[in-house]
């Protein structure tokens, strides 16, 4: 729909106050008044509480409001991509995941949509998990792929699967022996209490797997005396594969360690324990068709992961 000056609102939602926003617009706040009860006598909805003040928008305003801001987004992005076009400079697709993430997912779907979309240039932004949400709040990426985010004000996602968490160590280990469980055909870990004493490499506390595994632990009483913290899921990879200790991975980046022969992985607790991913971006933000597309098969190649269970 078509907005007469947005910009009039905006400001009103901005200072709270008709006359301040007046004052700040070079108008007279009678017009101001007239041209808001215009606005809301069209869309034949009230705007804006008035029996508050400062001035507080009503439902209906506020989804008005998070109209006008993303059209107000939308419009500008439009303006610097016809720029962009006009000054024959490459598309630039933004695209934020973990250094983990990105060694298992961008090798299978990067030449596919390079394939598809040969004049767009990708932008790789790797950060821990909890920083992620952060550069697609501040709009510094496109989307990322991560956990859904716990606060929802700036960002919005998509689900894509509900990942199977593994117990990984070598298959050598003495602990492991007599226990054929192997990646394609993982078993449930027999008793999360033999790890008691055992050295178990964690990413930080505070991270979302960890808080996930912290909580499986106190439920089946297990209380770890030997943790070796990392920030880098490569590492506890490796360690785990040089019979250094057992890691807790996500499902979908195991296939690609060159060690695989040499692990053992297990599921843990009943049901498995999983994780939820997501596809998260700026909530009423711009996916261009390219970002759509990238999207779409990062997807496609979670989907033979997915064992159809809700996020």
């Amino acid at each position: 729909m078509f907005v007469k000056n947005p910009e009039y609102f905006l400001a009103i939602v901005k200072e709270r106050s008709i006359s301040k926003a007046a004052e700040r617009l070079y108008l007279s706040q009678p017009y101001l008044s007239q041209y808001l009860a215009k606005l809301e006598s069209e869309l034949g909805v009230v705007l804006l509480d008035r029996s508050h003040s400062p001035l507080r928008l009503t439902p209906a305003g506020e989804l008005f409001h998070a109209y006008l801001e993303r059209q107000s987004y939308l419009d500008r992005q439009l303006v610097s991509d016809l720029r962009d076009l006009q000054d024959k400079k490459r598309p630039v697709l933004h695209i934020g995941v973990s250094s983990w993430r990105g060694s298992a997912l961008l090798p299978d779907i990067l030449p596919v949509f390079e394939e598809q979309y040969p004049d767009v240039q990708v932008v790789l932004h790797e950060a821990p998990v909890p920083e992620l949400g952060a550069l697609a709040e501040a709009n510094v990426i496109d989307f990322c792929v991560m956990q859904p985010p716990g606060d929802l004000t700036e960002l919005t996602y998509e689900p894509v699967m509900r990942e199977l968490i593994f117990l990984v160590g070598h298959r050598d280990h003495p602990l492991l022996q007599g226990l054929d469980s192997t990646y394609n055909a993982p078993k449930p870990f027999p008793d999360l209490r033999l790890l008691e004493h055992e050295r178990l490499i964690m990413l930080p506390a505070d991270w979302r797997l960890s808080k996930l595994l912290y909580n499986t632990f106190s439920v089946h009483s297990v209380e770890p005396q030997n943790i070796l913290v990392t920030t880098n899921t490569t590492t506890a990879i490796n360690l785990a594969s040089e019979k250094m200790g057992f890691a807790f991975l996500q499902e979908s980046g195991i296939p690609r360690t060159p060690y695989l022969d040499r692990l053992a992985c297990f599921t843990v607790g009943e049901p498995p324990l999983a994780c939820p991913l997501a596809v998260v971006y700026k909530k009423n933000g711009f996916l261009s068709p390219a970002a759509r597309a990238c999207i779409n098969l990062i997807q496609e190649f979670y989907s033979r992961y997915d064992r159809k269970t809700d996020l």
